[in-house]
C-alpha cells in the first residue's frame, strides 16, 4: 500500500502519503502487518520515499488540497532525515497528519514538529486501539498502558494552552475476536472525552499468526459512523505487500 492516495470523506478532500519505514522500534503488536513493507536498507527506504514524496508534490500541483497525512507503518520519528526534510513543502500551511507511538509524543517533539514544518494544524494519530488496558496489553500487546493514554490527553491540553496548533487523535480497533462490541462502544465514549478525534478502524487479518476477525453488527456500525470522526472499513486499495486483509462482508458489515 505504499504510494499516494486521494480521499474525499468525512475529513474532507485530502492526500494520504504512505512511505516505506524502518522496522518499528516496538514491533510486538499482535495484529500489525506493516513489517511486510518495512526495510532495514537505508538506501531502499530513502530512494522509495523520494519517489513517493515527489509523486505527492506533483499531485498537489495538479490539484491542491489542504489536508495531507503521512504514514510509514511505524512512528514518524523513525523516518530517515532525508524523508523528513523532503516532506516540508507538503506540510507547510496545511493540516498535516502524522502517526506516532505514544512515547514519541512529548511537548518538545510537538514544538519541534510545529517549528520545523509550519503546518496550519498538526494532527498526531496514536494507536491506543481500546480504552481497556487488559485488552490493549493482553490481546494486542501495544506496550502503551493507561498512564500513557492519560498523559497524552493532558499533553494536548497543555499544548493548546501554549498556543500550539496541535491535535492528538487516536485509533479505535473493532471487528476482532476478543474485543467485544460493548468494549468498543465504551472505548469510543472514553476516547471522545480524552482526545481531539477518533478514527475507528475495522480489523483485517493479514497473517496466519494474527488474531481472528469478528463480524460487526449493524448497531455498532451505525454507532461508529455516527460518533467517530472517521470509520475505515478497509477499502480495496489497502493492500499490504500484496496481501488483502480479511474482513467478511462486501459492505464491511455482517450480522452477528
Amino acid at each position: 500500500m505504499l504510494g499516494v492516495f486521494r480521499y474525499n470523506d468525512k475529513l474532507g478532500r485530502r492526500l494520504v502519503v504512505i512511505l516505506r519505514g524502518f522496522p518499528c522500534s516496538w514491533g510486538k503488536c499482535t495484529f500489525c502487518p506493516f513489517a511486510l513493507e518495512q526495510s532495514t536498507s537505508t538506501s531502499r527506504v530513502i530512494e522509495d520515499n523520494r519517489r513517493i514524496i515527489a509523486e505527492a508534490l506533483r499531485e498537489l500541483e495538479r490539484d491542491p488540497v489542504e489536508r495531507v497525512a503521512v504514514f510509514n507503518g511505524g512512528s514518524f520519528h523513525e523516518l530517515p532525515y532525508d524523508s523528513v526534510e523532503r516532506l516540508r513543502p507538503l506540510a507547510r500551511g496545511r493540516i498535516f497528519e502524522v502517526e506516532e507511538r505514544s512515547e514519541f509524543v512529548t511537548m518538545n517533539s510537538l514544538e519541534a514538529l510545529v517549528e520545523y514544518y509550519r503546518p496550519r494544524r498538526l494532527v498526531v494519530r496514536v494507536g491506543f486501539e481500546t480504552a481497556f488496558e487488559e485488552i490493549r496489553e493482553g490481546l494486542l500487546r501495544k506496550g502503551m498502558p493507561d498512564s500513557e493514554m492519560h498523559r497524552l490527553s493532558r499533553l494536548r491540553l497543555e499544548a493548546r494552552e501554549r498556543g500550539l496548533p496541535v491535535e492528538i487523535w487516536t485509533y479505535l480497533l473493532f471487528g476482532m475476536k476478543g474485543i467485544s462490541e460493548e468494549s468498543v462502544a465504551e472505548s469510543l465514549r472514553v476516547f471522545k472525552r480524552l482526545f481531539d478525534g477518533v478514527i475507528a478502524v475495522r480489523y483485517r487479518k493479514y497473517l496466519p499468526s494474527h488474531p481472528e476477525p469478528a463480524p460487526v453488527s449493524p448497531e455498532l456500525a451505525s454507532l461508529l459512523e455516527r460518533e467517530a470522526d472517521l470509520v475505515d472499513w478497509g477499502e480495496e486499495q489497502w493492500v499490504i505487500a500484496g496481501r488483502r486483509g480479511y474482513a467478511p462482508g462486501r459492505s464491511g458489515v455482517e450480522r452477528s
